[in-house]
């Protein structure tokens, strides 16, 4: 046969073959707009309890296993000043080497929110609706996929994370398995929008600095996107402000996904509607990319103490910084605003040109950053 007869053959059998499983946007959409319904009443309450039973008959229907001893929900007693019962809500995805199935990815989410407060729905859309329609999209392409994850595959979606991390902190103190045999986690929280409504391509990641080997894989799932990627330290943020916190306590590897604050935050106005289903879509397929990669890894670098921060981080802050002096009247920067955003411009920008960045530097940047974010949001 010819050069040009195996062409035509390879030509129709790739014609035929079926694209891999990934999450879409049509099941994003459902799922949010399901999650943040009136019925659902913000996901607190029994709306709460309503979603924890959902989450729970999507893992049966897809054939995972319970999580906590035969059950998908770990339930969360009472504690001050957290005076309702919670319930984390977790199933695995058995991996099938017999050398790793006994280490672990976990891919979580929070489902709660604010709940209905003076007769007022907070439906919760971004926060965290968009994240929990990851973590189901994500589960589901990966039990449909045609191979089968190396490592276990845990799937957790978090209560009580809007009362102080409270159900991410009594899982990471109770976990089913030791907390050793965790390889990477990772968690997304309001991946939906942009920060401040103008930094449209935008998608944050934090934990790097602890495991700088996994930039390449999430910058080639990047690759081909209308997505740019905002590589940061999760020292940028004063107080853990998302489920990886108990784990970066823990020294387990993480990665944090957001798109940040934006002005429908924790408003009545953060309606399943208003989201940008093309951004979350792409994140999601992002975040199933990595975790497919690491489950089928022969290796996933380990928690180092020895922080590493990329240039990338600088020219992230830089690009933000920016946008958000490009649109200060929308945003209302004020004088003395503006006057910090300036500074830390300069700064920056001889930072990205020498291609190095000193601690001296960095903690002024960060600092710069954080009165930024703080006051404009």
């Amino acid at each position: 046969m010819g050069v040009a007869g195996v062409a035509a053959l390879l030509a129709i059998a790739t014609a035929g073959a079926a694209e891999p499983p990934r999450p879409e946007r049509p099941h994003l959409e459902r799922w949010v707009k399901l999650l943040a319904s009136p019925e659902l009443e913000g996901r607190s309450g029994e709306g709460g309890r309503k979603t924890a039973a959902l989450i729970t008959e999507e893992y049966r229907r897809l054939g995972l296993e319970p999580l906590f001893d035969g059950q998908f929900g770990q339930e969360i007693p009472p504690a001050p000043p957290v005076e309702a019962v919670g319930r984390n809500v977790g199933a695995i995805l058995r991996g099938a080497d017999p050398e790793l199935k006994d280490r672990f990815i976990i891919v979580s989410a929070h489902y709660d929110h604010l709940g209905v407060r003076g007769g007022v729905l907070y439906p919760g859309a971004d926060d965290n609706a968009s994240g929990v329609a990851m973590l189901l999209e994500t589960a589901r392409s990966l039990v449909e996929s045609a191979g089968k994850p190396r490592r276990s595959v845990v799937f957790l979606a978090f209560d009580q994370e809007e009362v102080g991390l409270y159900g991410s902190r009594f899982f990471a103190a109770n976990p089913p398995f030791p907390i050793e045999s965790i390889d990477l986690f990772l968690t997304a929280d309001m991946i939906g929008r942009s920060l401040g409504g103008v930094c449209e391509d935008l998608v944050f990641v934090m934990g790097t600095e602890h495991i700088p080997a996994l930039r390449p894989w999430l910058f080639e799932e990047a690759a081909g996107r209308p997505l740019t990627l905002g590589i940061l330290g999760a020292d940028l943020l004063i107080l853990n402000r998302s489920d990886y916190g108990p784990f970066r306590s823990r020294k387990v590897p993480f990665l944090f996904f957001s798109t940040g604050e934006n002005p429908r935050y924790h408003a009545p106005s953060d309606t399943a509607e208003t989201l940008d289903y093309p951004k979350l879509t792409e994140i999601s397929q992002l975040i199933h990319g990595v975790v497919a990669k690491a489950a089928v890894a022969d290796a996933l670098p380990r928690w180092s103490d020895q922080v590493d921060h990329p240039l990338e981080e600088a020219v992230t802050i830089r690009d933000v910084l920016r946008v958000l002096d490009a649109n200060r009247a929308a945003l209302r920067i004020n004088a003395a605003q503006a006057f910090v955003i300036a500074g830390a411009l300069r700064t920056l920008d001889g930072v990205v040109e020498r291609g190095t960045v000193s601690p001296a530097e960095r903690a002024s940047i960060i600092q710069a950053a954080r009165i930024v974010l703080m006051t404009a949001f």
